[in-house]
């Protein structure tokens, strides 16, 4: 038996074929080559020009001193250049309690469970990690961020309602140390940033390297919020 194929059939076929391969083509995502330097560069640029922000850490692996505790986390409120509230989640073997720091005004001043505000001076004062240089233009996440070596883009994500990009990239110890004193690496550290991809801000980053005590592999989540709002920072009577 011979089918027959009318033109106006035919037509009604390439149509028909036309039309799928369209919807085929359109439910491909487009190729996007991100550049993982340039995202880089731009939460660099992005940061340096906060005037206040908030930051949490969570230390995930490893043992990292605090005044003689193991140092679990902390969270901050800094209002730039220099002012900075902090709590810091400290353990003295099963014994879980607070440390209060506050910083301002070129003061710094430490309270204790069960005890007052205290103000520290010389070695005492420069021995507590100032969070407030976590965002220094000059040492803190804007100068290092753009500095990390070998950047590779790591795909996207989305950190508290914002979409993000998400780079690896490595640090050298003295880069990481000069944002956060408390952490001192026998080596190079790896890093995951993710970066806004609307506002280029850092949402979050996570350090992993051997800046543990005894120079044992540690690992901390940053994760960063309240992008220039208000902050209220004063000096405690001690």
């Amino acid at each position: 038996m011979r089918f027959r194929t009318s033109a106006t059939g035919l037509a009604i076929a390439l149509c028909a074929a036309t039309v799928m391969a369209a919807c085929n083509s359109s439910q491909q995502p487009a190729s996007v080559t991100v550049d993982p330097v340039q995202v880089l560069k731009q939460g660099g640029a992005a940061m340096g020009q906060l005037k206040s922000v908030s930051a949490s850490l969570k230390f995930t692996k490893g043992k990292v001193s605090f005044q003689g505790f193991a140092l679990a986390g902390a969270k901050t409120s800094v209002r730039l250049p220099a002012d900075s509230g902090a709590v810091y989640n400290v353990k003295d073997n099963d014994l879980a309690f607070n440390v209060e720091v506050v910083i301002a005004g070129g003061r710094v001043f430490v309270k204790l469970p069960l005890s007052s505000f205290q103000e520290l001076s010389g070695a005492d004062a420069g021995a507590i990690p100032d969070l407030a240089k976590l965002f220094d233009p000059a040492t803190g996440l804007p100068a290092v961020i753009p500095a990390g070596h070998d950047p590779k883009y790591a795909g996207t994500d989305t950190v508290d309602g914002a979409a993000t990009q998400m780079i690896t990239a490595t640090y050298t110890a003295d880069q990481v140390h000069a944002m956060l004193s408390a952490l001192s690496s026998t080596g190079d550290i790896k890093a995951e940033i993710w970066v806004d991809t609307s506002d280029h801000l850092v949402r979050k980053a996570t350090l992993d390297g051997a800046f543990g005590d005894g120079g044992q592999e540690s690992a901390v989540e940053v994760d960063i919020s309240g992008f220039n709002s208000a902050v209220q920072i004063t000096s405690p009577s001690p």
